[in-house]
Order: C-alpha cells, then structure tokens, then sequence
C-alpha cells in the first residue's frame, strides 16, 4: 500500500506540472513531462508488482495463508499484465509521438509572411502544412512581429486537434480575419473557425471528419470532438453541419460544397482575390 501510494503521488505531482506546460506552447518540455509520466507508470507499475509477489512469498515462508498469498500474489501478477497493456494499446504509440517532438522529426507548420499587393494593402500570414505541436507558438511570434497582419491563410490538411483549437482560440483572441484557397481540413478547420471574417475561395476544399488517434481511447477522442465542436458552434456555425462532419470516420473525409459552408456559417463569404 505504501509503495503504491508513493507512486501514485509522483505520477499525479508530473500530471499536475503537465497540465501548467501546454504542448502547444512549449512542445519539447510537454513532450519530456509527458515521456518521464509514462517511465514513471510502466516500470513503477512493474516495480510495484514485483513488491507484491514477493511479499506473497515472504507470507507463505512465515507461515501465513497460501490462500492470502495466492490472492495477494495475483494482485500482483495482474500488474505486469495491466503494464504490458497499457504499453500494447497506448504507451507504444504516444511515446513514438512523444519522441519524434523531443527528436524534432515532427516540425510544426510553415509560417510565412505573404507581401501585400500594393503599399497601402496588410501583407497576409501564410500557414501552411501539418499543424504540429509549436505551430500556435510560431503564429503568435509572428502577429508580434508584424502587428499589420489582418488575414490568415490557412493551408493544411490536418495535424494535432489540440493544436488546431489552440490556433483557433489565438486568432479568436487577435480578431484576425481566416481564408483558405485550397485546402483547409481536420484539425484546420477549427482553427479556421477562429476568424472572425472567414472567407473562401470557391474551389476551397474544406475537409471535416471525426477526430482520430492510434492508442487514443474512445473517450479521448470525444472528448477531442467535443472541445472543438463547442468551439467552432460557439463561433456561429450550425452543429448540424458539426454533427455531419463528426459522424465521417476518421479515415474518411468528408468536403462541403461551398453553398453548405456559407449556408452553415462556417464560412462567412467567398473570398475576392484582388483584396
């Protein structure tokens, strides 16, 4: 019991500074609270089974109940097979994604400055690419460097659902405009969401499905579909649309003829290419 206890308030001490250190913002120190939690759990949960059976054979060699011992050393058996689980349908998985933003093979999307039409015209912030973890952080760098920046472009097909939401909340936050002229899918949706005007051109491909995750559980990826539902709904758009989008298999996509989006409210006009 008091090894358990002291692994638990470890884990739960590396949770809560975490939960202070989004991923979105500080991608490498995230991904190394995230890599040490999951160290904690498998060997401690290994370690802790260990304890157990051995105390279970130390009952037995006191005299104690082979009944008690054979209970107590099952306990202690179904840590390893709990351990190897949660490495099988989760741990393998995130800890790959965890180490490929540590490595730095998983490099947020491209952030550039698109030069205004003329002298008068605000030069346009081009976003293209996966949205992996550090692309919300880059953006942000880059509105404070260029305060002029109106527009947004968004290109992507996708990426991080959390980091989408986050993307979505800052430009919420800077009143920036959103327009995509290719596509703009998945977790890019929600950020497009964030614009408050949100403009498209008329061949625009926006992309919508439920979010998706290997070694996610179903209510993570709920939770996932719901945090950015509530917010692209709260922005305006009708949750039928949502609704619809959420019911396409992750592996599938599902595009909206731009009369739907404009009728819906995710998008708010067609975009006129000489502004």
């Amino acid at each position: 019991m008091a090894s358990a206890a002291l692994l638990w308030v470890v884990v739960q001490l590396v949770a809560f500074i975490s939960r202070r250190v989004p991923i979105t913002d500080h991608p490498h120190a995230a991904a190394a609270l995230l890599m040490l939690e999951m160290l904690l759990i498998l060997p401690g949960a290994v370690w802790w089974g260990t304890g157990v059976m051995r105390s279970a054979v130390r009952h037995v060699g006191r005299g104690g109940s082979s009944l008690v011992a054979l209970l107590t050393g099952a306990v202690g058996l179904g840590a390893f097979f709990w351990a190897a689980a949660f490495w099988w349908q989760s741990a393998r998985f995130a800890m790959s994604d965890v180490w490929a933003t540590l490595a730095g093979d998983t490099l947020p999307a491209s952030v550039q400055i698109e030069p205004a039409a003329d002298r008068v015209a605000a030069p346009r912030l081009l976003v293209s690419g996966d949205l992996e973890f550090g692309t919300t952080r880059a953006v942000r760098a880059a509105l404070d460097a260029n305060p002029r920046i109106e527009t947004i472009h968004l290109e992507s097909r996708g990426g991080r659902a959390a980091e989408g939401l986050a993307l979505g909340r800052l430009l919420l936050d800077r009143n920036k405009d959103t327009v995509v002229t290719g596509e703009c899918s998945s977790a890019c949706i929600t950020a497009f969401a964030g614009g408050a005007r949100r403009s498209i051109s008329r061949d625009a491909r926006l992309g919508m499905h439920s979010a998706g995750g290997r070694g996610v559980s179903a209510a993570m990826l709920a939770d996932a579909n719901r945090r950015s539902d509530q917010f692209i709904a709260n922005r305006g758009v009708e949750v039928s649309l949502l609704e619809e989008g959420a019911a396409v298999a992750n592996r599938d996509i599902w595009f909206p003829q731009a009369s739907v989006l404009l009728r819906a409210g995710l998008a708010t006009e067609i975009w006129d290419a000489r502004k």
